[in-house]
């Protein structure tokens, strides 16, 4: 019989008289666990002679029977006893392995911080199979990031368990009014996932804080610390810092702080960078103190700032900018320049579809010049594969000593994009010689190309670029040009080893090493031209988590002085081994101007570079100690010859951090000799974390009385309802001695009353709006009323089918206006009890949670709630299905 899962199973067997006479005997049928024969397990039966007899057999499988294969054996007797004849037939019953996970309490209320957490799940096997499990549980402790607890169980089919976790919550976790614990489920051995739940946590009190846990994680602003620090370099110089950031909540927005002060014993002023305070209100943000505005021409000081976004995400920013990094300076007020700019920008929520414009004013006291610029920016998603990025600058320079304006612009484009199985990607840019940006007199030109041929990866990439800046006050003329191209494939991975080879072009010219040939004024490019084949070999094997990298790279260059190509080569390996890695790199000849120019000023012949270096990180102490140190040797003409060393660790606890940072490097070349020994030494302490908001902000103050009236107003004689539990949207609170509970720091907005009832009082659930700083909330409770309901069982013995006769975890649903209210089950004897508020409802019984070959024809009782008093509605009568035997005779 083919896999299938149907719980009646119909069979025929085939009965044939053969001899000539009458035959008497019965049919026995013998059927595994969880298979029953509703027609019973013998059958009497006559044969006619050469009679043929076709008996219809139902077998019901019931959910415990075994999953996979199972033999159905008919035998035949005579009346003798004695065995005539056996037929066999097997049925397959699909695997299920459905298991499910659900906690016992969605929702946990903690009135005291000293008290451990539990939380309990119950995992269902509903399959047929037996599942071997574990559970994981997560409690999201800011002082500890890795506080997961697991258990194991083996669960039989149709069972369940309940399991506990246990947890004693931080400081810091406590404090927060509420959190969510996660429990996932995986099977073993493979640990695939079959379900999560999730249980929220309230931490109850009189007065509860506001808190979006959404950013919690998440922002800078939220990070309270301060770090102190000592450094010593070399001999003489030493230095004492502070850093830090906090934050704090006003009743309009949020204050927020941070600095970064140095002390120097060889300097009498502090040093004061990346230190400003900063408001926001709302979708107004200002600024003052430390600016750095990475704009096309940056500005970088002391300074302020002011920006503003509108409802449909338009943004405007304004600032202006003292150019001394130093907020701490006395005497150099504006003197290094100065600048302001402004930006708008449409979108500026949508990274793949804005545009944006800017001007920025800034005054060189140094070349006595006034730059100004005013450009656009667009960002344009085409596609999933087609981005685009393009930027158009206009700039004018008025220089006062030449008496002169100097206009100037810049254009940039990048993109990515894929035509077919070709993967693009393009960056150009121009600019003019005098543009006052951050690049002036540059073009840049890269094009890059890759493509998957069946195994093989192709690539190619081409850059073109010329430097020639120039400036009134430096009347040298500068030329820089570089062209680089590649075309290169990595060969099919051949189990842990990879190839790849490159053929690389490259040409470079310049005037700037004109000095090192002796002719500094000379307006001579000089130029290297070079052609080589690169190859790389990499073996990674992650089980041994060991890794080698080897890359030769030979080929033909021709140097400034001299007529004919010179062979050039360089050699690099990079081994590693669990937390070790050992690096070398072999090179002679040079491959860059500089270094050619270096090798012509000392009048060697040949350039040849040497470094070795290894290295070696790990953690102890559960990841809280982080080391980290290596060694490391140069011998070259640019460096000398070079060793140098550093070793790194770090100490990370819940309340505060501290590390250790030291460095040797020694420089010999000729008679030059330097040994320079680096050693810092500093403590981070982590203070509470602040989720900073930038919006209005109030106080709601509660209060809870007893409306024996039910007028829903505080009159004399009505009392304050003490320790009563208050949910304002998903925030608990607990009424003190007076009646009054407090939820602060809470922004402007809609928020929801939600009902709870308890001690056999309850409130209505209602909708307000927060908008004033301080929101008085008056809560009048009224009496509840309870209804009782029982489950009872109606069937004929005789007739029933076989039945689990239970009464126990029957749902039944609660509706009012056709929304369910409240779920409620059956205890062992059928019983159940509802505690609710005054109304009309109707209880509507779950047919599906009732027993399997059970039904209940009337389904729902109407009932009316009234305070302080038990109602009781009609018995739900269960009925059992009934058997029905059809017997069907066939004959010749």
């Amino acid at each position: 019989m083919s896999s299938q899962k149907l719980r009646l199973l119909n069979l025929v067997v085939t009965v044939k008289n053969v001899q000539s006479q009458q035959f008497k005997g019965k049919l026995q049928f013998v059927c595994p666990n969880g298979f029953k024969n509703i027609n019973g397990e013998e059958l009497q039966i006559i044969l006619a002679p050469h009679e043929i007899k076709y008996i219809p057999v139902k077998i019901v499988i019931d959910e415990n029977a075994d999953a996979g294969k199972s033999i159905i054996v008919t035998k035949l007797y005579n009346l003798s006893g004695i065995l005539i004849s056996q037929k066999s037939t097997e049925h397959i019953i699909d695997v299920d392995s459905s298991i499910l996970i659900n906690p016992l309490a969605t929702t946990i209320y903690r009135s005291s911080p000293q008290d451990p957490l539990s939380v309990q799940v119950r995992v269902s096997n509903t399959g047929n199979v037996q599942q071997d499990i574990t559970l994981v549980c997560k409690f999201p402790d800011p002082s500890d990031s890795n506080v997961f607890f697991e258990q194991n169980a083996v669960i039989p089919p149709k069972k369940d368990s309940v399991f506990t976790f246990t947890y004693l919550p931080s400081k810091n976790l406590a404090r927060l009014s509420t959190f969510s614990v996660s429990i996932s489920g995986f099977r073993n051995p493979e640990k695939e996932i079959f379900g999560s739940a999730s249980v929220g946590v309230q931490n109850i009190s009189s007065v509860q804080k506001y808190q979006n846990l959404e950013f919690f994680n998440f922002s800078d602003e939220t990070k309270n610390q301060i770090t102190t620090s000592y450094r010593k370099v070399g001999n003489d110089i030493d230095i004492y810092q502070i850093t830090g950031s906090g934050g704090i909540n006003l009743s309009s927005g949020y204050v927020f702080l941070r600095g970064n002060v140095a002390f120097l014993n060889n300097q009498q002023t502090p040093l004061v960078t990346n230190t400003n305070l900063i408001l926001r209100q709302g979708k107004n943000e200002y600024s003052i103190g430390s600016v750095n505005k990475l704009l096309d021409m940056t500005l970088v000081g002391r300074g302020v700032e002011y920006s503003h976004t509108f409802q449909k995400n338009q943004k405007i920013e304004v600032g202006f900018v003292d150019q001394n990094f130093n907020l701490a300076e006395k005497n150099s007020w504006l003197k290094n320049g100065y600048g302001f700019f402004t930006k708008g920008t449409l979108q500026s929520n949508n990274n793949s579809k804005n545009i944006s414009a800017a001007y920025i004013y800034r005054y060189d006291p140094f070349e006595k010049v006034n730059h100004s610029i005013l450009g656009t920016e667009a960002n344009y998603d085409f596609n999933e594969s087609w981005k685009l990025n393009a930027k158009l600058n206009g700039g004018i320079s008025n220089y006062e000593t030449q008496n002169s304006t100097k206009p100037s612009f810049s254009a940039e484009s990048n993109y990515v994009g894929k035509l077919k199985n070709i993967n693009l990607n393009g960056n150009y840019f121009f600019s003019t010689d005098y543009y006052p940006g951050n690049r002036r007199g540059s073009i840049y030109l890269q094009q890059s190309f890759s493509t998957q041929l069946k195994k093989h990866s192709l690539h190619t990439n081409i850059i073109v670029s010329n430097f020639s800046p120039k400036f009134y006050f430096f009347d040298r003329e500068q030329l820089s040009q570089n062209t680089r191209l590649e075309i290169g494939n990595r060969f099919p991975k051949l189990r842990d080893f990879n190839l790849s080879i490159l053929y690389q072009y490259q040409n470079e010219s310049s005037n700037s090493y004109n000095n090192f040939f002796g002719n500094w004024n000379s307006p001579e490019v000089q130029k290297i031209n070079a052609h080589r084949i690169v190859e790389q070999f990499s073996w990674i094997s992650a089980l041994r988590r060991q890794s080698l990298v080897i890359g030769i790279e030979t080929g033909l260059v021709n140097y400034p002085m001299s007529t004919d190509r010179q062979f050039q080569m360089r050699l690099s390996g990079n081994y590693s081994f669990r937390k070790f890695n050992i690096n070398s790199i072999y090179q002679s000849g040079s491959y860059y101007l500089s270094e050619y120019a270096f090798t012509a000023l000392i009048g060697e012949k040949n350039y040849k570079k040497i470094t070795y270096s290894f290295f070696y990180n790990d953690s102890f102490a559960k990841d809280k100690i982080n080391l980290s140190t290596g060694l490391s040797y140069i011998d070259d003409i640019v460096y000398g010859k070079s060793p140098s060393a550093f070793l790194n660790a770090k100490y990370i606890g819940k309340n505060f951090n501290a590390f250790l940072n030291s460095s040797w490097y020694n420089y010999s070349s000729g008679a030059l000799h330097t040994n320079l020994v680096t050693f810092e030494i500093g403590v981070t302490v982590n203070l509470r974390k602040t989720v900073l908001n930038p919006e209005k902000k109030a106080v709601i103050k509660a209060f809870a009385f007893y409306d024996d009236n039910g007028n829903n107003i505080y009159d004399d004689g009505e009392k304050p309802a003490t320790e009563y539990i208050l949910n304002i949207n998903t925030i608990a609170l607990k009424t003190n001695t007076l009646g009054e509970a407090s939820y602060r720091s809470v922004p402007f907005g809609k928020y929801v009353l939600k009902q709870f009832i308890q001690q056999g009082w309850y409130y209505d659930e209602s909708e307000f709006v927060v908008d004033n700083y301080v929101y008085s909330l008056q809560i009048p409770l009224h009496q509840n009323g309870s209804f009782n309901g029982k489950v009872s069982f109606d069937y004929n013995m005789k007739k029933a089918v076989e039945f689990e006769h239970r009464g126990s975890s029957i749902t039944c649903s609660i509706m009012k206006d056709d929304q369910v209210v409240q779920k409620i089950y059956t205890n062992d004897e059928g019983e159940f009890t509802a505690f609710l508020p005054t109304g009309d409802y109707t209880v509507v019984l779950n047919e599906s949670s009732l027993p399997t070959n059970t039904f209940c024809e009337i389904k729902s009782h109407k009932i009316t709630i009234t305070a302080c008093k038990i109602s009781t509605i009609p018995n739900f009568i269960i009925s059992v299905k009934e058997k029905k035997i059809n017997t069907k005779k066939f004959g010749n």
